[in-house]
């Protein structure tokens, strides 16, 4: 899986936990260094030729190399391997994961249109796992995100006087104006906004109440955020056909979720009091959701979406 804040130790950890015994390999490689000539050889290259592709190739070779001592370190056959993010990773080197195990699997945790280099990969395993629908492909499964059922459970009582409004997220242009006119819909409500925007690229404008960073939070950060809010905001990607992660936080921790994906109406765990769509221009109605106390759920639908659960459900 690629090498993405602390996801992967979450991953092994609550692997152990679900009863494997779990191996690691990422996309983090050691640091690309010339061989020999390669230096002098890319430069005329590079100069002469005009042609940049050469070092390109050799970070490709070392690159792939890296990944394979990962694997040599691993002995013997495994009964499953789980690829996240496929397109992370060269061809080839999915090729030679096939021969270590009976079953391949592989999780696109981001949208397939996001990332559409990955539609190269879908036959590549036995199964396609991704949290979008997508038609016409006899290998490809949907299957919602999850939560991280290895982390204790955390309850703090639904604030219905003054609820803390938590968001992390990219900065897309796209979700940027739907943001920007939600922090004005509810300005004049009691309520604290913790919004929390990464940019790689600075903002043409800033909102006041939006905190801007550049380095991501780690997800232990997060779920401190998460921890001590009442309600979650989501607005939807437009390049995304699925729910993010923030669904299934909630429904672990007890949080509210504001969202504009109407897809949520169509899940198990999906309650009027403890989810407010925004849709239809509605914003008016977002302060008597703020009152409502937190609907608590069945623990057999919250559990259905914890990791133990889905990772039962990629493997069978």
């Amino acid at each position: 899986m690629p090498d993405y804040s602390d996801f992967p130790q979450l991953f092994v950890d609550n692997l152990k936990k679900s009863g494997f015994e779990p191996f690691l390999i990422t996309d983090k490689v050691s640091e690309f260094k010339y061989r020999g000539l390669e230096s002098i050889k890319n430069f005329f290259i590079k100069n002469i030729f005009r042609d940049k592709s050469y070092k390109q190739n050799l970070i490709n070779r070392h690159f792939e190399e890296e990944l394979g001592h990962q694997l040599s370190t691993i002995e013997g056959k495994l009964d499953y391997i789980l690829v996240i993010r496929p397109d992370n990773f060269p061809v080839s080197f999915i090729k030679k994961l096939k021969e270590r195990t009976s079953k391949l699997i592989a999780y696109q945790w981001d949208g397939i249109e996001k990332f559409p280099e990955v539609k190269k990969y879908f036959n590549l395993f036995d199964t396609f796992f991704c949290f979008e629908e997508v038609k016409n492909q006899h290998n490809i499964k949907q299957i919602t995100n999850f939560y991280f059922d290895h982390l204790p459970p955390f309850y703090k009582p639904y604030n219905t006087e003054n609820p803390n409004l938590y968001f992390v997220g990219l900065y897309w242009k796209s979700r940027e104006e739907k943001i920007d006119r939600f922090i004005d819909e509810v300005s004049d409500s009691n309520v604290h906004l913790s919004i929390f925007i990464q940019y790689f690229k600075e903002p043409e404008r800033k909102n006041s109440k939006i905190t801007y960073i550049k380095d991501r939070i780690t997800f232990e950060k997060n779920l401190e955020h998460v921890k001590n809010s009442d309600i979650l905001l989501d607005f939807v990607d437009p390049l995304h056909n699925g729910l993010s992660i923030r669904f299934f936080e909630g429904l672990y921790y007890q949080k509210k979720v504001i969202t504009d994906n109407v897809m949520v109406k169509n899940y198990d765990f999906y309650h009027p009091d403890n989810i407010f769509i925004v849709e239809n221009n509605n914003y008016k109605n977002i302060e008597l959701f703020l009152k409502k106390p937190y609907h608590k759920l069945p623990e057999e639908i919250v559990e259905k979406y914890g990791f133990s659960n889905w990772i039962r459900e990629i493997i069978k």
